[in-house]
């Protein structure tokens, strides 16, 4: 077991469980070799990769994790994972696509927008965890 201290301010979601923590205190959790302790911050918005053997290999989106409590803001860049080409944007010559997410936290609602689309796969796999 391992002591986590959650800072103060916001509430904190254990990751592995779904567990929601009040912050501004230490708690004591069950920390297996194989299992770090990971606390996502209420209002974050989390894409997640499908597993890929290498970096040169594009990852797709294939689900995104939405930890409500405040909105949210992420913007997600297609990466080509081997330039720097998305920092000049994506109306730049060379840029990245992006798009932004934006949890709505009163309304329950996720919305996304930018010249980079997410796929209908990742859309109907958006988890908001409670």
């Amino acid at each position: 077991e391992r002591d986590v201290y959650l800072p103060a301010g916001a509430d904190w979601y254990d990751y592995w469980t779904g567990q929601k923590v009040a912050g501004g205190q230490t708690i004591r959790v069950h920390a297996p070799i194989d299992t770090i302790p990971l606390f996502v911050r209420a209002g974050s918005i989390i894409p997640m990769g499908a597993p890929i053997q290498s970096t040169a290999t594009p990852q797709a989106i294939n689900a995104v994790k939405v930890y409500p409590g405040r909105d949210a803001d992420f913007t997600l860049y297609d990466d080509d994972g081997v330039t720097n080409a998305y920092e000049k944007g994506a109306n730049e010559k060379g840029g990245g696509k992006s798009v932004k997410l934006h949890w709505d936290d009163k309304a329950g609602k996720l919305t996304a927008s930018g010249d980079k689309t997410l796929s209908a796969q990742a859309l109907a796999a958006v988890q908001v965890i409670k």
